[in-house]
């Protein structure tokens, strides 16, 4: 079996002289796309960008689909997850429906998650205007994971480092961008779990600046055209093929959208039914790690990742921090920052999850080896409770369990970090990310509001009072005071403590 298996890694490679026929993001033209019209009229009076948060998971759903439908040039769509389920099948038909209205539709998945959707892929590569690449591909035995990596076993250094970035950007004036893949989990349409997940819907010139970060991984060495993994069909089974999968009325899925959202907004796509979109205006540009980061050196990363600039900024806070970040493995550098914000007199907030709401176990324990530290750098730690909330359903927006997945950082009430770049080694070192900084007050008020509303369905650690029998304590976000939970950490039961005792020293915190 030992010998099969090297055999088949031996085989695995990627194709060579691959045609990668390098194009262009189109600039938004007014007078030839109604998205530029409402753009360029509703960004507010002087403001280099306009902004509209999307907190809640409907209503970044209703969004996408909403500028996919109304785009008339050009769509640039890149995720690091599109599965296919409902969501994932909703917006493939919406882009599909797009190139058949003549829209030009560029699509960049990173190839780790496309298992679930490579019959889908296949379908769509031969669909006119509709053009799909993968980010750092698998070579071979692509029907399963398991297959994939087998015969790539050779390859593993390249394969693990992935295109984490997230992004949507209609007719080259609205863009969606921040944490959101596209999955039910992310749209609260999973009756198991569902994310708690932050987006923003952008405009202005932050616009253009996305659109050539878009083009610089789209026409990079690490994206391969789908076609090249296809199997050779033809045109009449391509289509019978595709419209099995992909059935006509897969747009019309039901999506939960209340009357108005946490921030009082009625959803995108209503707005621009009526030629109209709230924005809030701010300062803004767009940064990304380059798509070669995988082939940089351990200095050159520490030196150009974003990473390094959303540390740079956080350190120039003057008054507060508070960040939110699903996976939190802060190391020595990331206490070497929290400790120098202390002495500068700085209050910092991190909100992260609770193991029962972390969808990586992994990276909870490594993160709660960090949690006395954190605390003694003074800082206000909360841990999302998985349980919904009891009367409101604005962040979870339903019964099912809840699982924090928004990258946010508020910097003394004026700036706004938002994208997919979590606090961990991983984001750091090893994949790709994306996202925008923001000088803005209004907006940063709308984030706080929203950062509000996590915490008051999380735990409050603090350190346990002195004879309380444990060095941490938690309280519950239904306490009226500070009085901790009885019997420690929420959640966590003698089989999680094992874990923890037999895995925590097998990983290498690069990995998390």
């Amino acid at each position: 079996m030992v010998l099969l298996v090297l055999a088949l890694s031996a085989c695995g490679s990627l194709p060579t002289g691959v045609q990668r026929p390098a194009s262009r993001s189109l600039q938004a033209s007014p007078n030839a796309s109604p998205l530029a019209r409402i753009a360029e009229t509703q960004l507010p009076p002087g403001a280099q960008s306009g902004f509209r948060l999307l907190p809640l998971g409907g209503y970044a759903l209703e969004a996408r689909l909403a500028l996919i439908r109304k785009a008339t040039r050009t769509l640039d769509v890149q995720y690091y997850i599109m599965e296919n389920d409902a969501s994932g099948r909703a917006v493939f038909r919406a882009l599909e429906e797009a190139a058949g209205r003549g829209v030009r539709v560029r699509l960049l998945l990173d190839d780790i998650n496309s298992t679930g959707a490579e019959p889908l892929i296949e379908a769509l590569s031969g669909v006119p205007n509709l053009e799909i690449r993968l980010f750092n591909p698998f070579c071979c035995a692509r029907s399963s994971l398991a297959g994939r990596i087998v015969t790539s076993l050779g390859d593993l250094p390249r394969l693990d480092h992935r295109m984490h970035n997230k992004l949507l950007i209609a007719d080259g004036a609205l863009a969606i961008v921040g944490g959101r893949n596209i999955a039910d989990d992310y749209f609260t349409r999973s009756a198991i779990a569902n994310f708690v997940d932050l987006d923003a819907v952008a405009a202005g010139r932050v616009v253009p600046q996305l659109g050539v970060i878009f083009d610089r991984y789209w026409n990079s060495d690490e994206s391969f055209p789908a076609s090249y993994f296809s199997t050779p069909a033809s045109p009449a089974a391509r289509e019978a093929t595709l419209r099995q999968l992909l059935p006509a009325d897969a747009t019309q899925i039901p999506i939960d959208l209340p009357e108005k959202d946490i921030l009082g907004q009625v959803p995108v796509g209503t707005e621009l039914d009526d030629r109209r979109l709230t924005l809030v205006p701010g300062l803004a540009y767009a940064v990304a790690d380059q798509p070669s980061k995988r082939r940089e050196d351990r200095e050159e990363i520490e030196n150009s990742s974003l990473m390094t600039g959303a540390v740079s900024q956080m350190l120039g806070a003057r008054t507060e921090l508070v960040v939110t970040s699903p996976y939190l493995v802060p190391g020595k550098r990331g206490l070497a920052v929290l400790r120098s914000l202390q002495q500068k007199g700085v209050q910092v907030t991190l909100v992260t999850n609770s193991l029962p709401a972390s969808d990586s176990t992994l990276v909870y324990f490594g993160y709660a080896r960090y949690r006395p530290a954190i605390l003694k750098a003074g800082v206000d730690l909360y841990e999302l409770s998985a349980i919904a909330p009891r009367e409101s359903k604005t962040i979870f927006g339903g019964s099912s369990k809840g699982r924090l997945h928004a990258k946010l950082a508020v910097i003394d009430k004026e700036v706004v970090l938002l994208g997919s770049l979590n606090l961990d080694p991983r984001s750091a070192r090893k994949n790709t990310e994306v996202g925008v900084a923001v000088e803005s007050p209004a907006l940063a008020q709308q984030a706080l509001r929203i950062v509000e509303a996590m915490k008051s369905e999380a735990y409050r650690v603090r350190p346990a009072s002195e004879g309380g029998g444990g060095t941490l304590a938690w309280v519950s976000p239904d306490a009226d005071d500070d009085d901790p939970v009885q019997g420690g950490e929420p959640g966590i039961s003698p089989l999680n403590t094992l874990q923890r005792l037999l895995l925590q020293p097998l990983v290498p915190e690069d990995y998390l």
